[in-house]
C-alpha cells in the first residue's frame, strides 16, 4: 500500500509495530513514522467525509482511505530517518515491553540495581513513568498497578522491600496484559472509534467510592504533574 508523504511524493508503507507508548510505521526506503507519547487521537477513515477539520497529521492511502491524527497534551506525529531512530529522545527500541515474556522479575529488578543511591530517593510514580521507567507506562495505568501492588504513589523507592518489588512487578504484568486483552481503557477509542473494555479500578470516577478491597473511600491527590487515585488504607 502506498502512502502520500507530501502532495508530490508517494512512498510505500511497510510494517507497523508498537514501541512502548509509540506506534512505528516503516516508510520505504529509510523513514519511520512515529506516532504516540499519549494524548493523540488516531482514527482510520474509509472516506474523506469523516476527516476532522482540525488535525495535525493526515495520511492518504491509494485505496481512498485515510488516517488522521489530532494531537493533544503530550501526543506527537513525527517522520524520522531510520538511522536516527536509535538516538530519538523518547523512543527506546532496546527496552523490554511489559507484555513481552522477556520482561521477567529479574529484568525488572535490574532497573533498581542500575540506579545510583541518590536516584533511589525518587517516588514510585516517578520511577514507573519516567527514567528508568517501565517501558510504555504512563499515569493512566499506573493507578491500578499501584493499587494491585498496595503501594502509595508518593512512596520512595529506597523504602521498598523485596515483597513490595514483587507485588509491583506482578501489578505491572497483570494490569498491562488485561488492558491489552480488553483493547485498552473504556475512556479510549481505537482506530475505528470503538472504546476499549478495560475499566480502571482507580480513576476520576472512583473518587469517594468504596475501595473494592476494604471499603475505605478512594481519595485523590495532585502529585508530580498529574492526579493520583488511591486507597488510603490499602496503599499506605
Amino acid at each position: 500500500m502506498n502512502i502520500t508523504v507530501s502532495r508530490r511524493r508517494k512512498k510505500p508503507i511497510g510494517e507497523s509495530y508498537p514501541c512502548g507508548s509509540f506506534i512505528l510505521y516503516n516508510v520505504e526506503p529509510a523513514l519511520v513514522l512515529v506516532f504516540g507519547c499519549g494524548g493523540e487521537r488516531i482514527t482510520y477513515h474509509r472516506d474523506s467525509l469523516t476527516i476532522p477539520a482540525k488535525r495535525q497529521f493526515l495520511l492518504e492511502f491509494d485505496d481512498g482511505t485515510y488516517l488522521s491524527i489530532t494531537v493533544q497534551g503530550w501526543g506527537s506525529a513525527q517522520l524520522v530517518e531510520s538511522g536516527k531512530l536509535p538516538s530519538h529522545p523518547h523512543v527506546d527500541t532496546g527496552a523490554i515491553s511489559p507484555v513481552n515474556e522477556e520482561f521477567t522479575y529479574e529484568s525488572f529488578d535490574r532497573l533498581f540495581a542500575d540506579m545510583a543511591p541518590k536516584e533511589l530517593k525518587v517516588s514510585v510514580k516517578q520511577f514507573i513513568t519516567s527514567k528508568p521507567g517501565s517501558w510504555g507506562l504512563g499515569n493512566g495505568y499506573l493507578q491500578d498497578i499501584l493499587f494491585q501492588a498496595r503501594i502509595h504513589p508518593q512512596r520512595k523507592l529506597r523504602n521498598l522491600n523485596d515483597d513490595d518489588k514483587h507485588r509491583l512487578y506482578h501489578g505491572i504484568r497483570g494490569v498491562v496484559k488485561q488492558a491489552v486483552a480488553c483493547g485498552g481503557r473504556d475512556t479510549e477509542l481505537d482506530l475505528y472509534g470503538q472504546p476499549g473494555r478495560y475499566r480502571c479500578i482507580m480513576d476520576r470516577r472512583s473518587v469517594g467510592t468504596p475501595c473494592p478491597s476494604c471499603g475505605t473511600s478512594i481519595e485523590k491527590i495532585s502529585f508530580q504533574g498529574g492526579t493520583c487515585y488511591f486507597c488510603p488504607a490499602c496503599q499506605r
